[in-house]
């Protein structure tokens, strides 16, 4: 019983169930009220002539205009929003005077019993029944109300009926003592169910609120750069697009500024230092871009902004000279400080419609020009600009429209051997001679063919060109191709290759792979398997370009090339340039420590090949020797150098 009266307590710790009780109430008071003021009234009109006056009129109007301010009050007091301090005391009054107005009626009631006839007498008992079972279920959401209207309306019914020596009254007297009990476990089992369906309710909500808090981060999360802090490059795009749908006819001014020599930074003090660089580089460009503008991190080490509207062309490119500067300065670092440098590629549009694509793709390609100079600084896109990057767009369509197998064909530059001046391979080159545009350099179709993903098909069809020439050409001279980053990183293309040398009949050992330090940057890991597996086959390896990319010591170091290629930039400047030079006499002492080969590139005068030998470079190509050739007058031109070399044999003996 102890626990029973436990559970109908107001539970002033839980301010929720509180104001949900006091919520539930003020609906269904007033509906309590209104049925006690009918149901009163219609008792007292149908006892005025039966009994007196103050009891049958005086009594019950009383009451009711108490009924009818409670009423009122309720309706105007009860849709106020009330503090659970509140709650708590107005449910408190409201037990008490559940209980008095219970006591008051049921008093009245009992009084007017012994008035009137038996069916007056049935109306009394109709009144305290009835109306006291809708009483208690307008207090179920306030239990012990509830509970204490049970038992005064039924005791009351109880003493009155009992005794009243009317069979039909006792009987419903004692039907009513039973119904006690019962009620009272209704009135607790709704109110617990009401507490739990409350529980539930907060729950949902809290549940409600954590998604909506987890929805608020990962959309904050979609549009900031988790490291920087940044707006990133899914927000950058919808900035863009919201400014071009905004004033259509004046797009805003977009750069895209990237870090050179950052990748070294990871790779030699780890990501820990490369994160703190990319975080004080976002620090410095918000800094000197300000509120006015959009600083971006697009991925990696690429930035975007948006420059101010409000900016003159010669503001934007100070600035952009300010932010190339801003990344020179030192990096502190847990070991120490490091250096890098920007490239910025701006796009200032003319009047006039562009896609967000449009911007970012000029941007893009002003920062490739400044990038391929080798030099850090800002550049506009211009119109020549524009130029080759229409040329571009169009390549790209030609490689995806039509079939250029057909179009493409190889040739050969012959490699010579410095000391004996015989030629002892051939490097296969690419060549497109396209019905639509003529001579296509390689330098602009083979990096279309990777952007639109079919450098995949091309190198399998050079290849088998290759092959052809190497059943052709004397056995005891070597085919040199040129993969791509792509390619070299393709686990398909690479089996793809293995098995036509294979039904070739072609010996593995003639074939020569020639790779850029760009393709072991792309994807390392890969490039290093898919080179195992090549070199495996017999294969040999060759380092193009070397010297012109990051981190070669470490690639040779990691990686077992057969051959390394100086780059041509060095060789070409070999007689007029000290530093080139000495670079040059680098690689070959390296290369001779090592036990590989070194190929010199760009050899275009004998100064520069008599040079060359004299530093132990072992092979060389180039305009001095021979031009890239097709395939009938590069075995011509083998075969007499070879007669050349027997005939200054024959008269050295």
């Amino acid at each position: 019983m102890k626990n029973f009266l436990a559970s109908l307590q107001l539970q002033k710790d839980n301010p929720t169930l509180l104001l949900a009780q006091f919520r539930a109430l003020s609906s269904q008071i007033p509906i309590l009220y209104v049925l006690l003021i009918i149901n009163a009234l219609a008792v007292a009109i149908t006892h005025l002539k039966s009994a007196p006056l103050w009891l049958s009129l005086y009594i019950p109007v009383t009451l009711s205009v108490v009924c009818v301010f409670r009423l009122c009050w309720w309706e105007i007091r009860g849709k106020e929003d009330v503090t659970a301090e509140r709650a708590y005391r107005l449910m408190r009054l409201t037990i008490s005077g559940a209980g008095i107005l219970a006591v008051a009626f049921g008093s009245w009631a009992i009084a007017l019993y012994q008035y009137g006839d038996a069916s007056q007498q049935g109306q009394i008992a109709y009144f305290l029944v009835v109306t006291g079972i809708s009483c208690i279920f307008c207090l179920m959401h306030l239990p012990m109300a509830a509970a204490l209207t049970t038992v005064i309306t039924f005791s009351a019914m109880v003493a009155t009926f009992l005794f009243s020596g009317n069979p039909v009254f006792v009987a419903t007297a004692i039907s009513g003592l039973f119904l006690i009990l019962p009620f009272l476990r209704v009135i607790n089992s709704y109110f617990q169910n009401f507490v739990g369906l409350v529980q539930l309710t907060e729950e949902l909500k809290q549940k409600q609120a954590e998604a909506e808090e987890l929805n608020l981060v990962n959309s904050r999360n979609a549009l900031h750069d988790q490291l920087t802090g940044l707006a990133n490059r899914r927000s950058f795009f919808l900035s863009l697009e919201k400014r071009l749908q905004k004033d259509p006819s004046s797009p805003p001014v977009l750069g895209i500024l990237d870090l050179d020599g950052f990748k070294p930074v990871n790779d030699v003090f780890g990501h820990a230092a490369g994160d703190l660089v990319l975080k004080e580089t976002a620090r410095r460009f918000v800094a000197l871009v300000g509120e006015a503008g959009i600083v971006s991190r697009l991925g990696g080490d690429e930035f975007g902004i948006i420059f101010p509207c409000s900016m003159t062309r010669q503001a934007i490119a100070d600035l952009g000279q300010a932010l190339c500067a801003a990344v020179r300065d030192p990096f502190e670092i847990p070991d120490g400080s490091v250096r890098v440098f920007g490239s910025c590629g701006i796009v200032y549009p003319d009047i006039g419609e562009y896609t967000a694509e449009d911007l970012y793709e000029k941007a893009d390609f002003a920062l490739y020009q400044v990038k391929s100079k080798r030099s850090s600084g800002v550049e506009f896109f211009s119109a020549e600009h524009e130029k080759i990057l229409t040329q571009r767009h169009l390549i790209e369509l030609e490689l995806q429209a039509n079939d250029f197998a057909k179009e493409l064909k190889l040739d050969y530059q012959p490699i010579v051997e410095l000391r004996s001046g015989r030629v002892v391979a051939y490097e296969a080159l690419a060549r497109w001679d396209s019905a639509r545009f003529g001579r296509i350099s390689p330098d602009a179709f083979i990096p279309a063919a990777e952007r639109t993903a079919v450098i995949g098909r091309m190198t399998r069809i050079l290849f088998a060109k290759a092959l052809e020439a190497l059943a052709i050409i004397p056995r005891h001279l070597r085919l040199s191709f040129n993969l791509s980053a792509r390619d070299i990183c393709d686990h398909e293309t690479s089996m793809a290759l293995l098995a036509m040398i294979t039904r070739s009949g072609i010996d593995p050992k003639r074939i020569e792979f020639e790779i850029t330090e760009t393709a072991l940057l792309s994807d390392f890991d890969t490039a290093d398997q898919v080179i195992s597996m090549l070199r495996a086959a017999g294969i040999s390896i060759a380092l193009d370009d070397f010297g012109t990319g990051y981190s070669s010591l470490s690639h040779i170091h990691r990686l077992a090339f057969d051959k390394l290629k100086i780059d041509k930039s060095f060789v070409m400047n070999f007689d007029r340039d000290a530093r080139c030079m000495n670079i040059t006499r680098s690689v070959a002492n390296l290369c001779q420590n090592l036990g590989i080969a070194s190929v010199a590139e760009g050899v275009e005068s004998e100064e520069i090949a008599e040079g060359l030998k004299a530093m132990g470079v072992r092979l060389a190509q180039g305009y001095y020797f021979s031009r890239p050739l097709p395939l009938e007058l590069a075995i011509d031109y083998a075969a007499r150098c070879e007669a050349a070399a027997s005939a200054r044999n024959s008269l050295s003996a």
